[in-house]
């Protein structure tokens, strides 16, 4: 019997501490839940900002296009991973996100959170956790920037689902070219 996407992120509240049941009562009014196929996206004008989004089923891939046209791939989220959209204003590329495999996303509104945060103290709690979760991926994705292309290459591997990704998207993610990434994986 396949665990409804809702109690998937329940568990995984669940998994920070503890989570009245009244709160997730309330919650699972507040939520949305969207199935998106293979392949698709959600376009930058599509994106709700200040939305926290839930990976409940499959992979997603952030990313947008340079000035010169070249694909930067800003992240990679899967199963019981948070996404967290914020309004950078006119500062930030447009970013896209799109679905590596038939994806389950469940989504949190800004007015619903501040409803929650308001009434639920756990709420401000499980907030602030998910915040530090997203600087500690921000900075983990820095730190492998850095690395030479091989070591980068080795890091992503022990940290993300590199089976499932496409090695042009681990390329792009690492800020290298395919072919030098394709010699990388021959010299192993």
């Amino acid at each position: 019997m396949e665990v409804p996407a809702t109690e998937v992120l329940f568990d995984t509240l669940r998994e920070f501490g503890r989570v009245p049941n009244e709160m997730l009562v309330e919650l699972s009014e507040h939520i949305q839940i969207e199935t998106f196929k293979k392949g698709s996206e959600i376009g930058p004008k599509s994106i709700r900002k200040n939305v926290i989004y839930f990976v409940a089923a499959g992979i997603v891939k952030g990313n947008y296009f340079n000035q010169l046209g070249k694909e930067v791939v800003t992240g990679f989220w899967w199963e019981n991973m948070f996404i967290i959209t914020k309004d950078h204003g006119t500062i930030a590329e447009s970013e896209h996100l799109m679905f590596i495999e038939d994806t389950i996303l469940l989504s949190l509104s800004a007015t619903s959170i501040d409803v929650l945060t308001t009434k639920y103290s756990e709420a401000s709690r499980l907030s602030n956790k998910l915040n530090a979760i997203e600087r500690r991926r921000l900075r983990q994705r820095a730190e492998i920037l850095l690395l030479p292309a091989a070591e980068a290459y080795k890091a992503f591997q022990q940290s993300y689902p590199s089976t499932r990704i496409k090695l042009q998207d681990i390329a792009h993610f690492l800020g290298i070219r395919p072919f030098t990434l394709s010699r990388i994986r021959a010299s192993r």
